[in-house]
């Protein structure tokens, strides 16, 4: 028994006492406790949806990946990349407590992509191993979004989800 469970079946005794519970309600009473307490623990040691992988984040199931990308480009009309450094790289799992930054700038090209009217497509990429192509369009610190070709921030500068919608309509008016 563990130091919680001992109080709360002494909470529960001593709810007996006063109240005049029966042997079983006192027993559902310890039940319900301990019971609130293994659904507090596994809410919080529920994994985060992962946020970057070696392979684009959106990509469809069965297809290969060039097959995917080749589509997924004659389809969209522009494309966000985002490099990023938290994730599962591999085997490799970086927390997100490694970088806040990472997951802000991914949930706000999610958003600006949903308020434009044109097809975008959203890429997460690790930055660990495509670091290069990031420092092609001059982002040396990760988090990086790049909008259609053009950096648009890195670092600790998080966009806002007006500025990523005015840089996709800039883009698109190209």
């Amino acid at each position: 028994m563990t130091h919680s469970e001992s109080i709360a079946s002494v909470f529960s005794d001593s709810t007996q006492k006063s109240v005049g519970l029966g042997r079983a309600q006192r027993g559902m009473v310890h039940r319900r406790i301990s019971n609130t307490k293994g659904l507090n623990e596994s809410s919080v040691d529920t994994p985060s949806p992962p946020v970057a992988s070696l392979l684009p984040w959106r990509s469809s199931g069965s297809k290969t990946q060039s097959e995917s990308e080749s589509e997924s480009k004659s389809e969209s009309d522009i494309e966000i990349k985002l490099y990023i450094v938290t994730g599962y790289h591999g085997k490799l799992k970086i927390p997100e407590s490694f970088c806040r930054e990472c997951n802000l700038f991914v949930r706000a090209a999610d958003a600006a992509a949903a308020q434009v009217d044109a097809d975008v497509r959203v890429s997460v990429v690790s930055w660990w191993t495509h670091f290069l192509f990031a420092l092609r369009y001059g982002g040396y610190h990760p988090p990086i979004i790049v909008v259609g070709g053009t950096r648009l921030s890195q670092g600790h500068q998080v966009p806002t989800t007006q500025e990523i919608v005015k840089a996709i309509q800039e883009s698109l008016n190209r």
